[in-house]
C-alpha cells in the first residue's frame, strides 16, 4: 500500500537526511492552528465557502464531512446512508465548482481483500461516487470489476465543472518490480454531464506520459491544458519509493518534472494558478515532511512551513507528515491534512494563514 509503502521509505535511515540544494529562501508561516484533531483529506469550495473532508469513524471506516472554515456547523454527508451510498470508506472529497456537489471514492461494498487497502489514502476497491453537498443524493460514476488489481484516487472537477479527472490503478502494487511498489496507475480525464438519469462520464481519456508507474492526480489548470499529478516514473534505479511532482499538456503530451530531490508529493493549483502548493522531504531529517511553494515551471521554490519543529505544539516531538491540502478562494489560507502516524493513517487538519507576500501572489484576484 502506497502510505505505508512511504511509511517504510520515511523511516530509513538517511532516506531524508540531507540537507536541501534547490531552496531558493525561505518563509514562515505567520499562524498554524489546528482546525480538528481528527481528520483526513480536504476540499473548500470557492462557491459557498464550505470545507468538505474525510474523517475516521468509531467504526473504522472514513466518511465525508462538510464544516465552515471555522468549524462550525460540521455535518456527515455519507453516515447512515445504507442503500444510498456504500458504507464502508468514503474520502477525498472534492468539490464542483458550483458548490452544490461533491466527489469521492466510495468502498464497494464487496471486495476481496481488506478494508485497511481502501482507505482513502490508498483507494484500493472503489469507485467514484457524487454526492449532493446536503447528503440526500448520491450517483455512482464508475464501476470497475471488485479486483485487487482495481482502484481509484484524489478525483478533481476542472474550474468550469465540464472535466472530471482521476488516478485508477489497474495493477496491484509489486514490491520488487520497478515503479510498480505503489501498483500502477494510469491519469483519466472524462467529459462529466448531467443527463436526464442523473451525472454521467463520457470520452474518458487515459496518460501514462512516463511510462508504467504511480500516478496520482492533482488537477486541471484553469484553462484545462495542463494537469498537474505525482509520478515515480523518473526515480532512480535504487530509490524505489520516491514521487515527484510533473505537470503535462494535454496538448503536446509532453510532461515537465518540477521536482527532483527526495520525496515529493500532494500538490495543488493556487486559486489564480500562478503557484503550487506541495509538499516535499527536502530540508527535514528523519521522515518529517512540509509545504512548499513553486511557479508552474518549477522555479523559485520556497519552503512555507516548519511543522516538526520543537517549539510546534502539534509536533510534541513527533515526525510530521504534510499531506493533503486546499486553498482558501482568496489565497490567504490554506486547510490541511497533516499526519501524526503514517502507520495508524492517524492525523490532524490544520489551517495556515499565509504570510501577506504569498497570499497576494496565489490571490485569483490578481493576474498571473
Amino acid at each position: 500500500m502506497r502510505c505505508l509503502l512511504l511509511a517504510i521509505f520515511l523511516l530509513i535511515p538517511g532516506c531524508a537526511s540531507a540537507p536541501p540544494s534547490q531552496v531558493d529562501s525561505k518563509v514562515r508561516t505567520a499562524d498554524v492552528q489546528v482546525l480538528r484533531k481528527n481528520g483526513g483529506r480536504v476540499a473548500w469550495s470557492a462557491a459557498n465557502n464550505l470545507i468538505a473532508y474525510d474523517k475516521k469513524g468509531a467504526d473504522g471506516y472514513y466518511d465525508i464531512y462538510v464544516m465552515k472554515p471555522d468549524g462550525s456547523n460540521d455535518r456527515c454527508i455519507t453516515c447512515n446512508k445504507k442503500g444510498l451510498v456504500p458504507q464502508k470508506n468514503n474520502g477525498n472529497p472534492a468539490w464542483h465548482p458550483s458548490g452544490k456537489y461533491i466527489v469521492f471514492q466510495a468502498e464497494k461494498t464487496k471486495h476481496p481483500g481488506s478494508s485497511r487497502e481502501a482507505t482513502p489514502g490508498f483507494g484500493r476497491y472503489s469507485d467514484l461516487w457524487l454526492a449532493r453537498k446536503d447528503g440526500k443524493r448520491f450517483y455512482q460514476l464508475t464501476k470497475d470489476p471488485a479486483s485487487k488489481d482495481q482502484g481509484v484516487l484524489h478525483p478533481h472537477f476542472s474550474h468550469n465543472g465540464k472535466l472530471l479527472s482521476w488516478s485508477e490503478m489497474y495493477e496491484r502494487p509489486h514490491l520488487f518490480k520497478r515503479n510498480q511498489q505503489f501498483g500502477l496507475w494510469k491519469l483519466k480525464v472524462a467529459d462529466f454531464s448531467f443527463g436526464p438519469r442523473g451525472p454521467y462520464l463520457s470520452n474518458i481519456r487515459e496518460y501514462e506520459p512516463g511510462g508504467p508507474g504511480f500516478y496520482e492526480n492533482h488537477g486541471l489548470s484553469k484553462d484545462n491544458r495542463k494537469l498537474l499529478y505525482t509520478s515515480n516514473t523518473k526515480a532512480p534505479i535504487f530509490s524505489a519509493f520516491r514521487n515527484d511532482v510533473f505537470v503535462l499538456d494535454l496538448r503536446s503530451g509532453k510532461s515537465v518534472q518540477l521536482t527532483s530531490k527526495k520525496y515529493n508529493e500532494h500538490a495543488q493549483w493556487s486559486p489564480n494558478g500562478a503557484k503550487i502548493l506541495w509538499m516535499s522531504s527536502v530540508g527535514n531529517r528523519g521522515g518529517a515532511t512540509d509545504y512548499w511553494l513553486m511557479n508552474p515551471n518549477g522555479t523559485k521554490k520556497v519552503r512555507l512551513t516548519d511543522l516538526s519543529t520543537p517549539d510546534n505544539p502539534i509536533a510534541r516531538g513527533r515526525r510530521l507528515i504534510a499531506a493533503d491540502s486546499a486553498w482558501s478562494p482568496d489565497g490567504s489560507r490554506i486547510v490541511a491534512y497533516v499526519q501524526t502516524n503514517l502507520f495508524k493513517q492517524a492525523g490532524v487538519i490544520v489551517m495556515i494563514k499565509l504570510p501577506p507576500e504569498i497570499a497576494r501572489e496565489a490571490d485569483v484576484r490578481t493576474s498571473h
